[in-house]
């Protein structure tokens, strides 16, 4: 099972939907990963893509894309892909010590 707070509609209705930002990308200060997957409708790689070159203060960031997935990648068939993906990341975070 897969739930959601209410907040996050309301998060995209105060903001998103209004333009506004809800956070400065570029104030980022630590490793940070970002996952999307192809066929992602509610997302538009894109907005990744933008995201991504905004963490601009990141001592380390990776982008990965997971291909033949939705925006529930995580219950989908390549959902072993992102996990480890977000595993190696982690790991190598670790040992270098970030």
């Amino acid at each position: 099972m897969l739930r959601a707070p209410n907040g996050v509609l309301q998060d995209i209705r105060e903001f998103w939907s209004a333009g506004k930002p809800h956070y400065d990308p570029s104030q980022i200060r630590v490793p940070t990963f970002l996952a999307h997957a192809e066929w992602d409708q509610d997302l538009p790689s894109y907005v990744m893509h933008a995201l991504f070159a905004k963490l601009t203060n990141t001592p380390y960031k990776r982008y990965v894309e997971i291909g033949e997935g939705t925006h529930t990648v995580l219950m989908e068939k390549n959902r072993l892909q992102l996990f480890q993906a977000v595993q190696q990341f982690l790991d190598e975070n670790i040992k270098s010590g970030e």
